[in-house]
């Protein structure tokens, strides 16, 4: 467990040194101060608009920073086989994936922490409340996160860092479509597209569990079962992705 963290404290170090990482922030930070001007102009509740665009602009922030910082860093440390001085030492391959992931996702819950201080401040300046299913819709952001980075991971050990970022893009967006995929089984006649299909739609997590944007804006409410049953359905697609990176690295010849 100590090489674990100590894995995570030297991927969080350097994670926080990244130019990419703050300019994200500023820039998710900047839209989030813009949705007061775009709550100006809806013909909807200002209020409702700003969450709209809060949750919207922190699910985009973390996918950029868990593609440019999680593949970007672990796909170079693996390419340019930087990764010896790590893995020569008598360190598992499961430790080495955990810590990086661990590292990821502690520098990923601090820029989180960040922005959704930002963002309930905006709320709270134009008069709005702080709803607790607001809180509930950060935390199966940050879920849905910590599994692409944990699939950025995957990518990273499997692949190129460019192919591994266009990889984790293209899972990101399928996950958000896996229903379509369904509707999709129901129309298909051709048996070999149904089983390519059918093989996705089950192998895939269905990101759209945790997104919970419109009734949280539309003041519907998020139950705590729901959200629990969702960070145990994120927690076991994570690690399955990371025990398959770490059965991947040790057949790596590194």
């Amino acid at each position: 467990m100590n090489t674990i963290l100590l894995i995570a404290g030297n991927t969080f170090k350097e994670t926080i040194r990244s130019k990419v990482l703050y300019n994200i922030l500023l820039f998710a930070i900047g839209v989030i101060f813009l949705s007061i001007s775009f709550g100006e102009w809806s013909v909807f509740a200002r209020v409702q608009v700003m969450e709209d665009f809060g949750l919207a602009t922190m699910s985009i922030a973390g996918l950029l920073l868990a593609v440019f910082i999680g593949v970007g860093m672990l796909g170079r440390e693996i390419a340019n086989k930087t990764c010896y001085n790590v893995l020569s030492k008598p360190v598992r391959r499961y430790q080495f994936v955990a810590g990086k992931f661990l590292g990821l996702t502690t520098t990923l819950l601090l820029n989180f922490a960040i922005m959704a201080a930002v963002f309930w401040g905006t709320i709270a300046y134009m008069g709005g409340q702080v709803k607790v299913s607001l809180l509930a819709a950060v935390i199966l952001l940050l879920v849905e996160l910590a599994v692409v980075v944990s699939v950025s991971i995957l990518f990273s050990v499997v692949t190129t860092p460019t192919l591994a970022a266009v990889f984790t893009l293209g899972f990101y967006i399928i996950g958000h479509y896996n229903d379509m995929l369904e509707v999709s089984l129901m129309k298909q006649q051709n048996p070999m597209w149904e089983g390519v299909l059918k093989t996705i739609y089950f192998l895939l997590p269905n990101l759209e569990h945790f997104n919970v944007r419109a009734r949280v804006v539309y003041g519907l409410g998020v139950g705590w079962d729901y959200v629990g049953l969702s960070v145990l359905y994120g927690a076991l697609y994570t690690g399955l992705f990371l025990l398959v990176a770490s059965v991947m690295l040790d057949r790596k010849d590194l």
